[in-house]
Order: structure tokens, then sequence, then C-alpha cells
């Protein structure tokens, strides 16, 4: 996967996060950051 897809992907997600934490959705907000930062490891492994 290229490495500018996944900083996308991470982008969105971190921005549904904050989108699920200012709407009260705690559980969903923690989710979703969750993944943006799985896609912080895969940055890192596909760039290495």
């Amino acid at each position: 996967m290229s490495s500018w897809l996944i900083i996308v992907t991470g982008t969105i997600y971190a921005y549904i996060s904050g989108e699920q934490y200012y709407k009260g959705n705690l559980g969903m907000a923690i989710c979703y950051f969750g993944y943006a930062v799985g896609n912080v490891g895969l940055y890192l492994m596909a760039t290495k």
C-alpha cells in the first residue's frame, strides 16, 4: 500500500474520531482514534 494513501486514510479516521467526540459518541470516537493510530503503524511499515 502506498504511504500517501495510508496518510489520507489515517487523517480521515482522525477527523471522524473528532467528529464523533464532538457529537458525544465517546465509544465511536475511541474506535476511530484506534484506527488512526493503527495507520501510523502501517505507515511506518510501508516506509521501512
